[in-house]
């Protein structure tokens, strides 16, 4: 397995480094505001947007002026770095608020579709998933944390005292996608690749998402009538 590893080290300078260093990061936090200024002053006044490539250019004329011609005195590669750093900050915010958006937005479905389903129904019922450890699996992860299961159940539980209705969870090993709803049937293997099977004992076809709701359903059904735990095979 590959693994990466970081190492600190403690740096002493001189007393000319450190003035180099002190006038460095002077002239670095300089070009920052003064980039980030010009970016915001042709975007309000003109209707433009600069990027690495206008910012750069313009750094060089900037270097030029005799009021800071100072610029000359440290390396330019710290300068344009600091200008490749505040492009990935706006990209940063940019993003942040694309995926604020995105939560707010799967917030707001989760609550009309939990609301719904709980006002809808007297009896809810569910597996009983390890989010956490399904999540370890790097095919699912993505798909399962952009549907919110864990904060849909949590959402259901609790509006389910409100409304006075029955949220079962059944047990997190019953074989709900391998059971054929008509005949019982348990398949020893189903890839997650099958999304419809046939059954080898009736012959019975189904797809394999409402093969499995129908099962969880009476196997929530059977916990309520029975006041136990439906095992696999039972």
């Amino acid at each position: 397995m590959k693994t990466s590893k970081a190492y600190r080290f403690r740096f002493y300078p001189t007393a000319e480094q450190a003035q180099l260093l002190s006038r460095t990061f002077g002239c670095v936090r300089y070009v920052y505001n003064w980039a980030l200024k010009a970016k915001t002053d042709a975007y309000y006044n003109e209707g433009k947007r600069l990027y690495y490539k206008d910012l750069s250019a313009k750094l060089t004329i900037l270097k030029q002026q005799p009021g800071t011609v100072w610029l000359n005195e440290v390396s330019s590669v710290a300068l344009q770095q600091e200008l490749r750093h505040l492009e990935r900050d706006k990209a940063r915010v940019k993003v942040a608020k694309i995926h604020a958006k995105i939560a707010d937005r799967r917030q707001d479905f989760l609550h009309k579709l939990t609301t719904r389903l709980i006002r809808e129904n007297q009896v809810i019922s569910l597996e009983s998933l390890q989010v956490k450890n399904r999540i370890q699996n790097h095919h699912l992860a993505k798909s399962i944390a952009d549907v919110g299961w864990g904060e849909l159940v949590r959402q259901l539980e609790y509006k389910a005292t409100w409304y006075e209705r029955t949220v079962v969870k059944i047990d997190k090993f019953y074989p709900s996608s391998k059971r054929c709803y008509d005949c019982g049937h348990i398949v020893s293997k189903m890839p997650l690749h099958i999304r419809k099977w046939t059954c080898p004992e009736c012959g019975e076809t189904h797809d394999r998402d409402i093969n499995a709701a129908q099962n969880i359903l009476a196997a929530g059904l059977a916990v309520l009538a029975c006041g136990e735990d439906v095992r696999p095979g039972r």
